[in-house]
């Protein structure tokens, strides 16, 4: 077939008239497969007939046997343009490459040249731009309509039927599903399970029914657990187990005496479940996808449906406590951390549940727990967003709008602060001190001074912040920054002092508090910390040198 293939604007893509040769494709069951078998191809030579593809065997390899489509392949390469430089090596960083096999996860050429190699095979590959990176390259490193040649090195691979990779688990049949989504991690997903004995004889159905668990969460059998995230909606697999795989969490069904399980699979449906915090803390069950792409931002005036449920065991209770509707501002003060971490991820309409481990819940702020739950209670919330106003971007803020938000910030975290919402409260500092990070230059000297003022004293209460959280070097990163602002504030030269001498830098700390007197030579804090210091330093001495003199003593 001769084709040419464009884009809406009429950009062409790609075109077998361009090559000036026919696109040949085999039809298996009514769909198209642009990979050559590999009994179609050539093991050295012009593998495609029209020299996009030319392999050199330079190191034979052990054994028949060929990767197949979905094997994850592990591979040596040097690639180089045709001057001979080096684009990329898996060489140099000293670590194999591993890719799926056919899964569009490479370049053309190594697709099919990979089906070709043999374990442990070399073979030098040239890939003419067709087959590599075409007209548009890969900025920097490769020029459009690059030829490339590569050195590979096949250093094994782990079949797709062996899921372990120990041949305890083989695929023995599938079927592919329809659309193109997968489950990904932690999603709740539902699958029919036919498990059938085969060992011992006779064969014998020991379940039929549906299993609803959560992926990568260790609550399902691990070869459900891998094979599921690999497959589409209404796709099938059959699985056959043998130890350590016969049996495992979820599966209450086999007897001890079984020796090989045959798990036939599908995937009926699932749950989109995202880690919305970064470590499990704050999990989102999606029940409704949302509307349109726009989520709330920080400081987005939101409306929810809520509901709160305490999980014990967990199982989730009755709901403890409803709203219909709660209103409230993001990172405000008005809810729960996991709550604000939460409605950030939501869509228009969306409806969610959100479990919240107790630190992200009323753990975060016990003083505003609500009757029937408590500061250490894990919690299951039911979400729907309702409607919501984002925030002004930082960007799109005039110079009086910004200086406006920098003084509501530094309120807001003060009063966040008091309170015990640190993280919070740090929260509102941090982007008190970006709002002018790259404009203080377009300022007037009067609005300057004003700004450079509350930016100051943003960075110096993240640092009282860090202070309570016994992070030192934060002190000092944000101490450094009040002082690059205005070198002679002693507030900010005290702070970075007593954090050089928790961190035991006795000569920095020293500097800081000596500067700081000269500013203010009746500073009677200062003067008491340089005293404390002095008084360290002079047990210190007086240890150093008893050490030494015994040290000597023994010596005579």
């Amino acid at each position: 077939m001769h084709y040419v293939g464009k884009l809406q604007d009429g950009s062409i893509v790609d075109s077998s008239r361009t090559r000036g040769q026919a696109f040949k494709f085999k039809l298996r069951s009514g769909v198209m497969s642009s990979m050559e078998d590999v009994g179609e191809l050539k093991q050295s030579g012009d593998l495609t007939g029209d020299g996009g593809v030319i392999k050199e065997i330079l190191q034979p390899g052990r054994g028949t046997e060929r990767p197949e489509k979905g094997d994850e392949i592990i591979m040596h390469y040097v690639g180089k343009l045709q001057d001979g430089s080096i684009v990329d090596s898996s060489r140099t960083r000293g670590q194999a490459f591993k890719f799926k096999l056919g899964k569009g996860s490479v370049i053309r050429g190594w697709d099919l040249v990979t089906r070709t190699l043999a374990k442990g095979e070399k073979a030098l590959v040239t890939l003419g731009p067709e087959y590599a990176y075409g007209q548009t390259g890969s900025p920097p490193r490769i020029p459009p309509n690059a030829t490339l040649t590569f050195e590979m090195e096949l250093e094994n691979w782990i079949s797709a039927k062996d899921l372990f990779g120990d041949g305890a688990v083989m695929k023995a049949g599938e079927t592919e599903g329809g659309g193109w989504e997968r489950p990904g991690m932690f999603s709740e997903v539902t699958c029919k399970i036919v498990a059938k004995r085969l060992e011992p004889r006779p064969e014998k159905v020991l379940f039929d029914s549906e299993k609803v668990f959560s992926v990568g969460t260790g609550t399902a059998h691990k070869a459900w657990d891998k094979i599921v995230q690999d497959m589409k909606k209404d796709g099938s697999v059959s699985l056959i187990c043998t130890s350590p795989y016969v049996s495992g969490p979820g599966v209450d069904f086999v007897p001890a005496d079984v020796t090989k399980v045959q798990y036939d699979i599908t995937l009926l449906h699932w749950l989109k479940v995202e880690d919305v915090s970064g470590d499990r803390g704050v999990m989102k069950k999606i029940l409704r996808d949302g509307d349109g792409w726009e989520t709330p931002n920080e400081g987005a005036f939101v409306s929810v449906n809520i509901e709160y449920r305490v999980v014990t065991n967990g199982v989730a209770g009755d709901v403890a406590v409803k709203h219909e509707p709660f209103i409230f501002t993001v990172i405000d003060g008005a809810v729960a951390e996991g709550i604000d971490v939460a409605v950030q991820k939501m869509k228009l309409n969306e409806l969610a549940i959100v479990y919240l481990k107790a630190p992200y819940a009323f753990g975060s702020c016990p003083n505003m727990c609500p009757p029937r739950i408590k500061a250490t209670d894990d919690l299951e919330v039911k979400i729907e967003l309702l409607s919501f106003d984002r925030s002004k971007d930082s960007w799109s803020l005039s110079v009086d709008e910004k200086k406006k938000q920098i003084i509501a910030r530094k309120a807001k975290g003060n009063q966040l602060f008091k309170v015990g919402r640190l993280k919070l409260a740090m929260r509102h500092y941090e982007i008190g001190t970006s709002l002018f990070e790259y404009r203080t230059a377009e300022l007037s000297p009067e609005v300057a001074r004003e700004v450079n003022e509350l930016t100051m004293a943003c960075h110096l209460n993240l640092a009282a912040c860090y202070k309570k959280q016994n992070d030192m070097e934060k002190v000092l990163v944000h101490t450094k920054k009040a002082i690059d602002i205005e070198p002679t504030n002693v507030k900010a030269l005290y702070r970075r002092g007593c954090a050089y001498l928790e961190l035991d830098n006795f000569f920095k700390a020293e500097r800081d508090f000596k500067r700081a007197l000269e500013i203010q030579p009746e500073n009677s804090e200062v003067k008491r910390k340089l005293a404390e210091l002095s008084r360290i330093i002079a047990k210190q001495d007086e240890a150093d040198r008893r050490r030494y003199s015994n040290m000597f003593a023994k010596a005579k």
